[in-house]
C-alpha cells in the first residue's frame, strides 16, 4: 500500500504545543467524492455544478456525507477539531449523526474492521478525542465526516512523537450512488453506520455519495457528472423522492428511469447499473395507507421499467427489491428513514447484490 507522507512543522497552538496537526483538505486527502484534487471545500459536487443544479441540491452537496480520510499512525491518541455551518442536530436524528465524526480501523493482521469510541464536545469548535487506542502499526484508520452538516474547516492531530501518514485503502473502481435522504444517512446515530459507509468497508471500492435529502430526482446534471466517473457500478436509489402524484404520472416516472439509464449508457455501455425500489415498500408495517400506497406504486413502476429495459436487450442492469432490502417495523425512526438497524438491513442487501454484480 502506497503511503503519502506529509511533512509538517509543529503547529504551535496554545495548550496543544505537543501535537502535530494536519489539514486533510489542504493536503488533498479527502476521499469519497468526485474531482477530489480540484475541490477547496468539504463539498461533494464539482465546483462547476453550482450553476447547473437547483439551489437545494447544491446546498445539500455541501454536506460532507460519505466523505472520509484514510491514514496510518503510531499514536495511541488522536484529536480532531472542526467547525460546522449548520444546526448540530435534527428532531429525528442525533447530533452524533448530523454533525459528528466516526473512527474505524482495518486490522491488516486479522483482516477485519474495528471501531473506536471517541470523547466529543459539541460547541462553537467541535472536538473529538480518541484515547488509549494502542500503538497499532497494523491498523489502517478511516475517519468519517458528518452526514448532515457542512464542515467549514477540520484538522487532525497526533502527539508530536507519533508518526502520521495518509493512505488509500480503497483500491478498486468507485461505486457511485445517486439517492435521497436515506442514502445521505438519515437517520443513523453516527456516520460510519450509514449504509454507504458500511458498503465501503465491506468492499475494496470507494463509495461516492451523491445522495440529497428530498432531492434525489434523477436530474441530468447529476447523471452527467456520474458519467464522468469510470465506476465499478452505478446505483440509482431515488424512488423515495419520486412518488406518483398529481404532478408526476407513472408514465413520467418510467420516462425518468429510462432517461437515466440511457444517459449513463452513452459513456459507459457496460458499467453495471442497479435500480432500487423503495426501502419501505415491502409488506406494510405501518398503519398509514397513503404512504403504503405511495411506496408500492412507485416501486411497481420501477420493476416494470426494469423488466422493459431487460426485454429491450439491456443486460448489465440489476434491481434491488423492497423485499430484499428487508426493512421491518423496527427499522425506521418515522415513515421511511432507517435507524441503525434499518441501515444494516439496507447495507447487507446492497453488499450481497454488489458482490454478485462486481464478480
Amino acid at each position: 500500500m502506497a503511503l503519502i507522507f506529509i511533512l509538517f512543522s509543529l503547529s504551535i497552538v496554545k495548550g496543544q504545543q505537543n501535537y502535530t496537526w494536519f489539514s486533510p483538505l489542504e493536503d488533498k486527502q479527502v476521499e469519497g467524492r468526485i474531482d477530489n484534487h480540484k475541490l477547496t471545500a468539504f463539498n461533494r459536487l464539482p465546483d462547476e455544478l453550482e450553476n447547473q443544479v437547483r439551489k437545494p441540491v447544491w446546498q445539500l452537496g455541501e454536506n460532507s456525507a460519505g466523505l472520509y480520510i484514510d491514514f496510518q499512525t503510531s499514536a495511541s491518541e488522536i484529536k480532531v477539531q472542526y467547525q460546522v455551518a449548520g444546526a448540530l442536530n435534527m428532531p429525528h436524528m442525533p447530533t452524533t449523526g448530523v454533525s459528528g465524526l466516526d473512527l474505524y480501523a482495518y486490522d491488516n493482521t486479522s483482516k477485519d474492521w474495528k471501531w473506536a469510541y471517541g470523547n466529543y464536545n459539541f460547541s462553537d469548535t467541535i472536538s473529538y478525542t480518541w484515547e488509549n487506542i494502542g500503538e497499532n502499526s497494523n491498523f489502517s484508520y478511516r475517519l468519517y465526516f458528518p452526514l448532515y452538516n457542512t464542515v467549514k474547516w477540520l484538522k487532525i492531530g497526533v502527539p508530536s512523537n507519533g508518526k502520521f501518514a495518509y493512505t488509500r485503502t480503497a483500491t478498486l473502481k468507485p461505486i457511485v450512488v445517486y439517492g435521497t435522504s436515506i442514502g445521505q444517512g438519515a437517520c443513523t446515530s453516527r456516520p460510519g453506520l450509514a449504509w454507504t459507509s458500511q458498503v465501503g468497508r465491506a468492499l475494496k471500492n470507494e463509495v461516492l455519495n451523491l445522495c440529497f435529502s428530498g432531492n434525489g430526482r434523477l436530474e441530468e446534471p447529476i447523471l452527467k457528472v456520474m458519467n464522468q466517473v469510470d465506476a465499478a457500478c452505478y446505483i440509482l436509489d431515488c424512488i423515495p423522492n419520486l412518488a406518483i402524484t398529481k404532478s408526476r404520472t407513472e408514465e413520467q416516472l418510467d420516462s425518468l428511469l429510462v432517461n437515466a439509464v440511457t444517459l449513463l449508457r452513452k459513456e459507459r455501455p457496460t458499467t453495471p447499473i442497479i435500480l432500487t425500489q423503495h426501502s419501505s415498500g415491502s409488506i406494510p408495517t405501518v398503519f398509514n395507507e397513503d404512504k403504503n400506497k405511495e411506496y408500492q406504486q412507485s416501486s411497481s413502476v420501477l420493476k416494470k421499467t426494469f423488466e422493459k429495459l431487460q426485454s429491450q436487450g439491456e443486460r448489465r442492469i440489476f434491481m434491488l427489491s423492497s423485499d430484499e432490502l428487508g426493512l421491518d417495523l423496527n427499522s425506521t425512526v418515522d415513515y421511511a428513514h432507517p435507524n441503525d438497524q434499518g441501515m444494516e438491513h439496507i447495507a447487507n442487501a446492497y453488499i450481497k447484490l454488489l458482490k454478485k454484480v462486481l464478480e
